[in-house]
């Protein structure tokens, strides 16, 4: 991460114009947790017209800089994912990732230390409080900051599509850094995903601990994520909004069930036009990975002290708002 901001520095002392170049307006995915937003998000990258940033490219935006890595690039992060996937097995089937795969925006944001992804990875439970206390400011401005060096000189801007659930919890910072933002607000069942979101936790943090506690894990997540729905009802029923009138919801179930048909749906709502192209490459690649690449998890509730009705109940209000089947 410090490699990467003093490359960037190296970067815009050679290149002033770095730091202006604009940026299409943007798609911004959010909502819960194991909600669709990663598959949602592997989707609308298959639209020649947009551009999600890559994971290997979050890591080494200039591979080829001579204070890079050796090695840097692609195949290298291949690598290094190939590892984590050895460090904390059945990873691979909760969140199966590769290096070209769309990159979420906690990665960008965690390179100047303003992500929740420390708090993700290790168990640091003073961060996510300092983190909030502090303010995401800095931390959209760098990411605009980070796609102005990945757009490149000359090249003609393309739509980004930019993901994360941790948006849930900085629409204000968001809105200020993108004001011409859409976003997409995926829905589900949170007696489903807070249990999924506590499992994904605890393989997040397995390579990097000798204990784990899930019950504290659980604990964490399930408290958190409810606060992250009530902001959703809060935001899509908040008129003064700036983004409201660029604001999409979809259903996991109703992505599962049409997911090109959903992303149409989306594209009409923001008056973008659906390629046949597009729709061809979206189509293409649900019919390769019809559940986005995922494997078979089981993995039981109580272990993590996550009740899903009782969570369903303190949730009513977010499902009764957004019509999520539970």
């Amino acid at each position: 991460m410090l490699s990467t901001l003093l490359i960037f520095a190296d970067a815009e002392r050679e290149d002033r114009t770095i730091l202006t170049r604009p940026l299409a307006r943007p798609i911004f995915i959010t909502g819960l947790p194991r909600s669709g937003t990663t598959f949602l998000h592997g989707l609308l990258a298959e639209d020649p017209g947009n551009r999600a940033p890559r994971i290997w490219e979050a890591i080494y935006p200039y591979p080829k800089h001579r204070s890079a890595e050796l090695g840097a690039g692609r195949r290298k992060v291949q690598l290094q994912l190939g590892i984590f996937n050895r460090l904390s097995p059945g990873i691979r089937n909760l969140h199966p990732i590769k290096a070209d795969a769309p990159e979420e925006c906690i990665e960008f944001t965690s390179q100047v230390f303003r992500s929740p992804r420390f708090d993700d990875v290790y168990r640091a439970p003073s961060y996510r409080a300092w983190l909030h206390a502090s303010g995401y400011d800095e931390g959209y401005r760098f990411l605009a900051r980070f796609l102005r060096h990945l757009q490149g000189p000359g090249e003609t801007p393309r739509r980004w599509i930019l993901k994360s659930p941790e948006h849930v919890f900085a629409f204000g910072a968001l809105a200020q850094v993108f004001p011409d933002a859409m976003l997409v607000l995926v829905h589900r069942d949170p007696g489903h995903v807070l249990v999924s979101a506590a499992r994904l936790t605890e393989l997040l943090r397995a390579p990097f601990t000798t204990k784990i506690d899930r019950r504290e894990i659980g604990r964490r997540v399930a408290d958190y994520w409810q606060t992250g729905m009530r902001r959703m009802v809060d935001v899509a029923d908040n008129p003064a909004f700036p983004l409201r009138p660029r604001l999409a919801h979809v259903t996991y179930r109703s992505l599962v069930a049409d997911p090109v048909g959903t992303i149409a749906r989306i594209y009409d709502a923001f008056g973008l036009e659906l390629s046949q192209d597009a729709q061809q490459a979206m189509a293409a690649k649900v019919a390769l990975a019809p559940n986005g690449g995922y494997g078979a998890n089981r993995y039981r509730p109580e272990a993590f002290g996550i009740d899903p009705e009782h969570e369903r109940e303190r949730a009513s209000s977010y499902t009764e708002r957004f019509d999520v089947v539970t």
